[in-house]
């Protein structure tokens, strides 16, 4: 039983900090609370362009977000969503009212590009650029999705898909180099537009998808999120994408989180960064299709309580380890590796096998004294020269008395 206290003892986990990464600097678009809603980077990444309430749009530098500017716009609707066109010279935005946005990036000013003659009062909620740029997808409330693109003269062509479920329309990301788009819906389940601007349902039905990003410029897969800390990975059949298949094992409901998942970006290629309220980050790995802690909402809590009251609306990666958080206040928080988390392993490690190495040999030493045959056994093993022929000399003395009775 000493043994095997041993043993438990020495392959019992060392507790260490959870969280990847530490927070650092702090960058404040407005001292009023801004109400952001989102973000979305450019498709070279020098730049974010970040929206939200009152139709407020910022346009931020990637890497110092400390260089920004409000975009001089003036609208009452909150925009919920926005996407660059792949050249990069605009993106569009959604929001209330059917109201659709255009950004010139050369000049950074605003114009209107549809609006309630084009979508009524839906409110959209989700705007992305097929592969080329050749149509855009904008979805919204009560199911509704679009086809859009603008012609020659100024004019918009809006047009809606048909098979459209009935549930809000969340979130729609197209892979890269391909006119393939991935739809999430708050109950219809997920979705999958082809090449001819077909929609085809492929399951997940009842479950909350909130956001979808696809993250890897090579493997064509997505992830799809649900409130609930669902996370769907959806390997996509580009050759005829209505036969893309949602198998069981590719819904798991994560385990050993807390919170509520609100919105997934992609961090680098292939890994996604998924966001939680309360205050936390969860990394997702395509390729290990496994799911880790980031950040973790204690964390944040120890390096401002005021901000982990906040709620992570996007972030962005300058680095594998290295980016940044927007919260809704307008809050821009750095992250970056843990440099603590290597070095206070390292010494959470060693301090643990000077402590279960004393609690071993206590224990050894207690066995040892109660029993001389396996202090016998211990001498001949690691005992000095000197110990081990006095050892085998007393055991010979032993064999012959033994013999004798």
């Amino acid at each position: 039983m000493a043994i095997m206290g041993i043993f438990v003892l020495l392959s019992s986990p060392l507790a260490v900090a959870q969280s990847s990464v530490t927070m650092e600097s702090i960058v404040i678009l407005d001292e009023l609370d801004l109400g952001v809603v989102g973000a979305e980077a450019s498709p070279d990444g020098n730049s974010i362009l970040a929206y939200g309430a009152e139709s407020s749009i910022f346009v931020i530098e990637s890497d110092t977000p400390e260089n920004n500017s409000k975009v001089d716009f003036s609208g009452g609707e909150m925009l919920l969503d926005a996407s660059f066109h792949p050249s990069g010279n605009t993106a569009l935005l959604v929001g209330g009212g059917g109201q659709l946005l255009r950004f010139i990036s050369a000049n950074s000013t605003i114009e209107n590009a549809g609006g309630a003659s084009n979508f009524g009062d839906t409110e959209l909620k989700a705007v992305s650029w097929n592969g080329d740029g050749s149509w855009a997808y904008i979805g919204g409330e009560g199911g509704w999705i679009w086809k859009f693109r603008g012609l020659d003269g100024g004019g918009v062509e809006a047009i809606p898909l048909e098979n459209r479920g009935e549930s809000d329309v969340n979130a729609i990301s197209c892979l890269r180099g391909y006119n393939i788009c991935i739809v999430s819906s708050s109950v219809d389940g997920i979705g999958i537009i082809n090449q001819e601007h077909e929609l085809f349902w492929i399951g997940g039905y009842g479950n909350p998808w909130i956001d979808v990003t696809c993250p890897s410029s090579t493997s064509m897969e997505c992830v799809v999120i649900s409130s609930d800390l669902t996370i769907a990975r959806i390997r996509m059949n580009t050759e005829d994408p209505s036969k893309t298949t949602i198998y069981d094992n590719d819904i798991v409901q994560l385990q050993g989180f807390d919170g509520i998942m609100t919105g997934v970006e992609i961090q680098k290629d292939g890994v996604s960064l998924i966001s939680l309220a309360p205050f936390g980050l969860i990394e997702h790995d395509l390729e290990e299709s496994r799911s880790f802690h980031w950040l973790d909402n204690t964390d944040a809590v120890d390096f401002d309580a005021s901000i982990s009251g906040e709620r992570i609306v996007s972030t962005w990666g300058t680095g594998p380890y290295d980016g940044w958080i927007l919260t809704d206040s307008g809050t821009i928080v750095s992250f970056t590796m843990s440099s603590t988390e290597e070095g206070g392993t390292i010494l959470e490690i060693w301090i643990g096998v000077i402590i279960l190495g004393g609690t071993a040999l206590m224990i050894v030493s207690l066995l040892t004294s109660s029993s001389p045959r396996l202090s016998r056994w211990l001498t001949k093993r690691i005992g000095s020269e000197e110990e081990r022929k006095s050892v085998i000399r007393e055991e010979r003395r032993l064999s012959k008395k033994k013999g004798r009775a």
